[in-house]
């Protein structure tokens, strides 16, 4: 597992994040596509927390070649800066 620092290129925004680069090999430079969501269904439908590989529901993870699960560990906002800023 590596920890990635990150900066968004569409909000003013760095992130901190750990990602196991064995399955999902990431270089200097690499761009990729961060959803945070609460469920993985399209539909909102919560799930159990537990993945089945013999739900067939459309799923957001649908879309991606890699997909995590876990916690935002930290949520911290710069109070210094007229405008919206946070860092997770």
């Amino acid at each position: 597992v590596s920890r990635l620092h990150c900066e968004s290129e569409s909000f003013k925004m760095d992130l901190i994040l750990d990602v196991n680069i064995q399955i999902y090999p990431v270089d200097l430079g690499d761009k990729f596509r961060l959803v945070i969501a609460s469920t993985l269904y399209e539909d909102g439908t919560l799930d159990d927390g537990e993945y089945n590989p013999t739900d067939d529901r459309p799923s957001r993870a649908d879309q991606f070649e890699y997909v995590m699960y876990g916690k935002v560990y930290r949520i911290e906002g710069d109070e210094t800066s007229t405008e919206a800023a946070t860092r997770l």
